[in-house]
């Protein structure tokens, strides 16, 4: 009865989504009431780019079986591709409620707070994971990127040890080790880390991302932005909003106080112009990475 559910499953291991995609068919016509092939057909759509009938096919599946966790977990990655992060938080929370014991649906959810720039429920929800699991990669790696942007350097670093402990080609936690090195200005200690990462992965973004970051911070003006931004992303976004508010009020009193915020301005525009010239170099897009 599942032989074509069994087939489809092997072509999306295989990336085969359109031959896929025929087998899940088949299997609705002879069953269009099973929830498990519209979610294997919202993976199918989602994976080639058919945003809109991926979401469709993995809303039917929560119809179909709204009782059952799965659905509402698939949805929820579904909306998260598709930076629905509202939906998809609310999806994810459902398949909690329905099954609270999967350190899986904590790091999904850790995932999409850190999407959303909650830094400390990121943590909460990773931590969450980790009761359950203590072993879970995912969460571990997600704890540690919390931590990182909650800028406790030393418990995510203890924490990458952890990640790295339980799997020694765990390529995204060499990857976050390489942001905690850097931010804390072991710029050589940060750039080998990255470069491990590449090692095992050379299409691990983090890591990409990383060791262009430290190429520009051999330059003595991008090391005081990117020490500026360092310093900045510690306020509270609504307060730094609020800072630059009252220089901007004041500024018609005195055109003086414009001059903090168009020194910020000036720093943006600095770290721009870095970025585009990295960007148009192709050395820098692809960074070479010894395999010795």
């Amino acid at each position: 009865m599942f032989v074509n559910l069994d087939k489809a499953l092997i072509l999306i291991e295989q990336s085969r989504y359109k031959l896929a995609i025929s087998e899940i068919e088949r299997q609705l016509n002879v069953d269009p009431n099973s929830s498990f092939a519209h979610a294997l057909l919202s993976i199918c759509l989602i994976e080639m780019n058919r945003d809109r009938e991926a979401t469709q096919a993995a809303k039917r599946a929560v119809n179909l079986a709204p009782d059952l966790s799965d659905t509402h977990y698939n949805l929820a990655k579904i909306l998260y591709i598709q930076k629905q992060l509202k939906l998809a938080k609310l999806a994810i929370q459902e398949a909690i409620r329905l099954e609270p014991e999967i350190p899986d649906y904590f790091a999904l959810l850790s995932v999409i707070e850190l999407s959303q720039g909650n830094r400390d429920r990121a943590l909460s929800s990773a931590e969450q994971g980790l009761s359950l699991d203590a072993e879970h990669l995912l969460c571990l790696n997600l704890r540690a990127m919390a931590l990182l942007r909650l800028h406790r350097y030393q418990e995510a670093q203890t924490t990458l040890e952890a990640a790295i402990f339980q799997d020694p080609e765990n390529t995204a936690a060499y990857a976050i080790k390489g942001w905690v090195y850097l931010y804390c200005g072991k710029i050589d200690l940060a750039e080998r880390c990255f470069r491990e990462s590449l090692r095992l992965d050379p299409e691990q973004e983090q890591a990409r991302t990383g060791i262009i970051e430290t190429l520009k911070l051999q330059y003595s003006l991008y090391k005081f932005v990117f020490n500026y931004k360092s310093c900045l992303s510690q306020i509270n976004p609504y307060l730094r909003v609020a800072f630059v508010s009252i220089f901007v009020f004041l500024s018609t009193i005195d055109w003086l106080f414009l001059l903090v915020p168009l020194s910020m301005l000036l720093l943006e525009v600095v770290q721009a112009l870095f970025n585009l010239l990295f960007g148009f170099d192709a050395q820098w897009r692809s960074p070479h990475v010894p395999t010795h």
